[in-house]
């Protein structure tokens, strides 16, 4: 299976990081995936042709600024994430995104428009008393932050037994600057 993710600009990872690294010496274990925002996945593509596509059109692709106003949680998830404002110009990224790429998508999946929550995942997998502990030391130690989308991945992961066991960056697009970054 592979996944196409929005890298976040270094400042905003590292602010992500340090929480994490927070929440760990809290005695919350951590993500482990460099913080991004999930576009879709799709199963198995013509690797080699699908990569050229790709590139192409993502070069072609502005970064997206965003704002990160809030927390939540996935419902029986144990995830924790921040919250983007999901406005006209994060929909449309997304929207294109899909459209360029729809015979490759996964269409059941929850990264499709009509499903789609965008989020960068703080932790997962958390029991109930971590996710209380982690979503009290988040909004103690996090504060509302603007980030910018300025690189797309394409990934590859590998699932045993429907648990990801390995993930691995295909290709990575710069996107290009524009006036609001």
């Amino acid at each position: 299976m592979y996944g196409v993710i929005a890298y976040l600009n270094s400042e905003t990872e590292q602010k992500i990081d340090d929480l994490r690294n927070g929440l760990e010496k809290e005695g919350i274990k951590g993500h482990g995936m460099r913080p991004h925002v999930t576009l879709g996945t799709h199963p198995e593509v013509d690797i080699e042709s699908f990569k050229k596509t790709f590139k192409d059109y993502f070069n072609d692709i502005a970064a997206v600024p965003l704002f990160f106003p809030s927390l939540a949680i996935f419902l029986n998830s144990g995830t924790l994430y921040a919250a983007p404002t999901k406005n006209s110009v994060l929909t449309d990224f997304h929207q294109r995104y899909h459209e360029q790429f729809k015979n490759d998508i996964n269409q059941q999946s929850l990264y499709i428009p009509a499903h789609w929550v965008p989020h960068c995942t703080l932790v997962m997998d958390l029991t109930q008393e971590e996710l209380v502990k982690a979503f009290d030391y988040s909004t103690r130690n996090l504060e509302p932050f603007h980030a910018t989308i300025d690189s797309v991945a394409l990934i590859q992961l590998t699932y045993e037994a429907d648990v990801c066991t390995d993930v691995k960056d295909i290709l990575t697009v710069k996107l290009k600057k524009n006036d609001v970054n």
